[in-house]
């Protein structure tokens, strides 16, 4: 077995990561048939999870066209931290380092794709056009091998988040056949307190967060979330209604907080086609539970500096 920790700093310093991971393959044995490691990478036996925290600038930006009706503001957002960016620097990194795990170790190494939705999008539901053409779905639920990797948790939502920033990250992965030594679950201070915060609950246009809850498995360790109302999540995420599009106008392809599958993979066809975007259609129309979560010391980041009028101690906000 590979000692990981100096590779792990190597990691962090040569491809400007916060935060690494590498969790046992066998974590996601349990997942659907295709979406197991071994089903990606026959032999796989580790999986690498890199972490990077989502600028605070970024954030605010969002904070922008929501609370200061300063719309364009949204741009920086949508770039930077859900869409080209994001994507492409996270692509970029796991290409890179899988390459070079070829290159140090006798073993292969299979970059995953990365998508801020990967927990969100509806399994039976086509996702976005870029990185699931043929509405297969993501390989490995990256946000379970983080959980597994000892990162950090779930919280209610089903967003996973970091003692450091909460839910506000972007995760990738690299497959590996190399035995790598594997980080401990995570068993810092609980980050989500579902009880006495109801934030993201409260916050969600369509009513997608629910008591109803579920558990969701990672090898050793569990946990509850939500069972959220995934198709509701992804007529505000994909902007299904012109509520939630902000200037950009468009139909309303979906009446209520509500659809079926057949009535969203109906209106997913209805779709206005947009070339400045990535995926061809904007998808981060909403991420109120990822924007307002106030896990990773939200309040002194945004509140207090101004840069939201939100008050997490008193869920509202301020006029």
């Amino acid at each position: 077995m590979i000692s990981t920790e100096r590779f792990k700093e190597y990691i962090k310093k040569e491809y400007d990561i916060d935060y690494v991971g590498i969790a046992a393959a066998d974590a996601l044995s349990e997942e659907p048939y295709g979406h197991r490691p071994e089903d990606v990478l026959p032999g796989a036996k580790s999986i690498i999870v890199l972490c990077r925290s989502i600028a605070d600038g970024v954030i605010q930006a969002r904070f922008r066209s929501f609370e200061g009706n300063v719309p364009s503001a949204y741009s920086s957002y949508a770039s930077f931290g859900n869409n080209n960016a994001a994507n492409f620097l996270l692509v970029d990194v796991v290409f890179n380092l899988a390459n070079d795990i070829e290159k140090s170790f006798d073993a292969v190494a299979a970059p995953l794709p990365f998508n801020v939705l990967q927990s969100t999008v509806p399994e039976n539901v086509i996702g976005p056009l870029w990185n699931d053409p043929y509405g297969q779905g993501m390989p490995i639920n990256i946000y379970k091998a983080a959980f597994a990797a000892g990162l950090g948790e779930f919280g209610f939502s089903g967003r996973f988040m970091t003692p450091e920033d909460g839910p506000r990250i972007l995760l990738a992965a690299v497959l590996t056949t190399a035995e790598l030594e594997t980080n401990s679950p995570y068993t810092g201070p609980k980050l989500c307190d579902p009880e006495n915060c109801g934030i993201c609950r409260k916050l969600c246009p369509t009513q997608a967060i629910r008591e109803q809850t579920k558990t969701i498995f990672a090898g050793d360790v569990s946990c509850e979330v939500s069972d959220l109302k995934i198709n509701s999540c992804f007529i505000a995420e994909m902007g299904m209604r012109s509520e939630f599009r902000g200037i950009v106008p468009g139909p309303n392809l979906i009446e209520g907080n509500d659809a079926t599958d057949e009535e969203l993979k109906a209106a997913m066809a209805k779709k206005p086609y947009e070339a400045a975007h990535l995926e061809h259609y904007p998808r981060h129309l909403c991420d109120r539970c990822l924007l307002y979560c106030p896990a990773g010391n939200w309040k002194e980041r945004f509140y207090d500096t101004g840069f939201s009028r939100f008050n997490p101690d008193t869920g509202e906000f301020d006029n």
